[in-house]
């Protein structure tokens, strides 16, 4: 990734208290049949640290019930 990017996800995000939402069962459809899973906002935010990014902002989308997020990040500062 050059630079100057910064990257874009677009993911339905999991509810951190465990209430109900359709990424829940996305899910689990994500682990039985393509061995990936969906993610809250706390896992991307460590999964983009891990990456050497920091999440600088999260903004719903008004697609479905299951409340897609575009997550921005950028590079962490040193």
């Amino acid at each position: 990734m050059p630079g100057h990017a910064d990257p874009l996800v677009v993911e339905r995000v999991l509810p951190a208290a465990g209430s109900y939402s359709l990424a829940t069962a996305w899910d689990l459809h994500m682990m039985g049949n393509v061995g990936g899973r969906e993610r809250s906002a706390a896992r991307y935010a460590r999964l983009f640290a891990d990456a050497g990014l920091a999440l600088v902002d999260r903004t719903p989308l008004p697609l479905d019930g299951s409340v897609p997020h575009v997550s921005e990040a950028t590079a962490a500062a040193v």
